[in-house]
This record gives structure tokens, C-alpha cells and sequence, in this order.
């Protein structure tokens, strides 16, 4: 069987995405400390605004579309997001060397699925794992899930990856195929 992960059985159909609650994350961001102290529009902290780089390739009409709704609505909440537009082979030089702040990724992802590439924080530097992400038990439900031959066993232990994923929010996902 093929199709996308939410479709596969290590998904936990149990974990529901995050509404769209512009209003409940401005609340968040107040809660946190990032307000708009100088009334620039911006929100800041400690004299640093919220301002960030959003590196996407060029030549996708679909990504740029979408880091243009993604600017406007972070915009709305006092965010201020620049869009880098690459051409591919530059786009992928900076995300091999880190050389960005936030950036937009499409996975295709094998019906036998091994995540250890994308997710353990052995993969930080040399590895896939793009985001710097680093969580212990995500390595060690990884490794263990390795060596485990019993599907059932198997994909309960990528379900409580799954679980981890939703709440650490190492990567936003935005849809899949």
C-alpha cells in the first residue's frame, strides 16, 4: 500500500492537527512576551523584533503563492517574515549548510518507511534532519524502531514519534498527498 503517511498505520489517526487560531496564537505570542512595545506594527522582546527569512526554490508558482499567504497572516499577528527565493541549486547549497532561518520542504516518503534520517539528531549536521531538531526520546524510539521486526510493535513505536512530532512542532506541516 502506498499513499500518504496520514494513510499508513505508524500514523496515529487519534492526533489531530492544530486549528487555525489567529486569534489563540497572538494570545500565545502576548503570553510569551512578544508585543509590539514601539508600536511599529512589529511585535518584539527585549528590543528584538519578530522578524524572520523564509528561504523557498524559485520556480514553483504553489510555494510562492503560499509564502505569500504565510507572510500576510503572520504579518496580521505583528510578525515580520522575508521571502528568499532561490534557484535550486543555491536553495539547496543553503539548506545543506544551514544557511537559513525558516525554509519549505516537500517529502516523499517509501511505503517501508525509516525516519532516522530525517528526525535523529545524529542527522543534524551531515544528515536530513534540516531543523537542528534534537530529542532524546525521538532518538531512542528511532533506534529501538530499527531493530524491531514486529510491524505491530513497530508502528506503535512511530505512533509515540508521531505523537512527540505534534507537540515538539519541529516542522509545521501544512498538507500531504
Amino acid at each position: 500500500s502506498g499513499g500518504a503517511f496520514s494513510e499508513s498505520p505508524e500514523y496515529d489517526q487519534n492526533i489531530k492537527p492544530w486549528p487555525f487560531d489567529p486569534e489563540a496564537a497572538k494570545k500565545l505570542l502576548d503570553e510569551a512576551g512578544w508585543v509590539d512595545t514601539d508600536s511599529d506594527g512589529i511585535r518584539d522582546k527585549d528590543g528584538a523584533p519578530f522578524k524572520f527569512e523564509f528561504l523557498i526554490p524559485s520556480g514553483s508558482r504553489e510555494i510562492e503563492q503560499m509564502a505569500t499567504v504565510y507572510k500576510e497572516e503572520l504579518q496580521r499577528a505583528g510578525i515580520d517574515m522575508t521571502i528568499r527565493m532561490l534557484e535550486w541549486a543555491t536553495f539547496i547549497e543553503d539548506l545543506t549548510k544551514r544557511k537559513f532561518d525558516a525554509v519549505t520542504l516537500r517529502w516523499a516518503i517509501p511505503v517501508d518507511q525509516d525516519p532516522y534520517q530525517v528526525w535523529h539528531s545524529s542527522q543534524t549536521e551531515k544528515g536530513s534532519n534540516y531543523p537542528g531538531f534534537k530529542n532524546e526520546e525521538v532518538d531512542r524510539i528511532l533506534e529501538q524502531a530499527r531493530l524491531e521486526f514486529d510491524r505491530d510493535k513497530r508502528n506503535a513505536m512511530y505512533r509515540q514519534w508521531h505523537a512527540i512530532l505534534h507537540e515538539e512542532q519541529p516542522y509545521t506541516f501544512l498538507f500531504n498527498l
